[in-house]
């Protein structure tokens, strides 16, 4: 048999070229890697080749689909930051024409909810936000919230590594974010809260340790995660692990929360970039993710958590569950015709194998004891 041919739009870039790398960990896929600039450095392997492409150009992203087995778009940002509520469906709107199957990494509010309208058209399997929010969370809460009578509440954190150099896409999404209100569930009541607020200090399994997180900007988990359990308060919150850095940004959002000032921040991001690769030379390789649930089983209050950490390359967490599902694609074990629901596709012990597969540890502490390995 021939290889299948993967096309990854947005594949020179930070997230992207991790979703390469981890598609080339099969051997009979090539990718065609569709991007605006020629990778750099270039991919060393002979599967890869790359073509000039723009994600906001379906009609030339169609002329490359005529053998492609599966479409995934990793060109962000995805947030419609011109004002004009536009996103970047382009590449969705392609795979849809073409009845390719399609899987991106955004995370993004209107982004899912616009590309939810063009799938409705769709005749193959469309995954959108194959990330860590909402599409490890989904699949995670649906886990761990399995026979809980109530759901009251979910914090998820990411802690980040600082060492990889991230692309502007980036960095254009949190400063944009930052400061700007949005509501979101506290208790069961609507509550206006603005991006990079609330700040508290959590601990993530080793090797990570104690970090300080504030709410991170407006993004999907709101809707998926209040669809999906229904919980009375959602929170997803990130840091790094230079406090001062976090507090810097909580300080910035705050002031553009209560003056509404700078209105536009595009032009910080060369500025932020340029602070984030010099505090890199001294920062740290690994990262993590964890996801809390606190509800009520039986009368009683309980609480589960997994967590799961990157000793090397961090960064990476948020690109692997593009690449799981593509392997489901190949595999013939995702075949739902349109909108894929994020917390259906994947059975919570299937997504612990692919993840340990690829390098992640899994950890496991309920009811706020520490935090020790999960085991099957």
């Amino acid at each position: 048999m021939g290889e299948s041919n993967i096309v990854v739009v947005g594949g020179s870039g930070f997230y992207g070229r991790y979703v390469v790398a981890d598609l080339l960990r099969r051997p009979d896929v090539r990718v065609t890697v569709v991007s605006r600039r020629p990778p750099h450095p270039a991919f060393a392997s002979d599967r890869v080749r790359w073509v000039a492409g723009d994600r906001d150009a379906p009609e030339r992203l169609g002329d490359l689909l005529g053998d492609a087995v599966a479409v995934v778009h990793c060109a962000g940002p995805f947030q419609a930051m011109d004002g004009a509520g536009t996103h970047p469906l382009g590449p969705l709107r392609a795979a849809v024409a073409a009845g390719v199957p399609y899987v991106d990494i955004c995370e993004d509010r209107g982004f899912l909810r616009a590309a939810a309208t063009v799938a409705r058209s769709a005749t193959a399997p469309v995954l959108t936000g194959a990330s860590v929010v909402p599409g490890l969370q989904a699949l995670i809460v649906h886990d761990l919230a399995h026979g809980m009578d109530r759901v009251d509440g979910v914090l998820c954190c990411a802690a980040p590594d600082t060492r990889r150099h991230r692309g502007p896409a980036m960095f254009e999404a949190m400063m944009h974010g930052a400061g700007l209100p949005f509501t979101a569930p506290r208790g069961g009541v609507p509550t206006v809260v603005h991006g990079w607020s609330e700040p508290e200090w959590t601990v993530f399994p080793p090797p990570v340790g104690r970090r300080l997180v504030h709410q991170v900007y407006e993004m999907a988990d709101l809707d998926v995660l209040a669809e999906l359990c229904g919980a009375r308060t959602i929170a997803f919150k990130a840091g790094t692990e230079f406090t001062v850095v976090n507090r810097a940004l909580g300080l910035f959002a705050a002031l553009r929360a209560r003056t509404g000032r700078p209105r536009a921040t595009r032009r910080w991001t060369p500025l932020v970039r340029a602070v984030s690769w010099l505090v890199g030379r001294v920062g740290d390789e690994a990262g993590g993710f964890t996801v809390t649930v606190r509800g009520e089983c039986g009368g009683l209050p309980v609480t589960r958590r997994l967590g799961m950490t990157a000793r090397q390359d961090g960064g990476r967490i948020p690109s692997l569950l593009a690449g799981i599902a593509v392997d489901h694609l190949l595999a013939g074990r995702l075949r739902t015709t349109g909108l894929v629901p994020l917390h259906s596709w994947l059975a919570p012990h299937e997504l612990r194998a692919a993840l340990r597969d690829r390098g992640i540890d899994l950890w496991r502490s309920d009811d706020e004891d520490g935090w020790r390995p999960w085991e099957e």
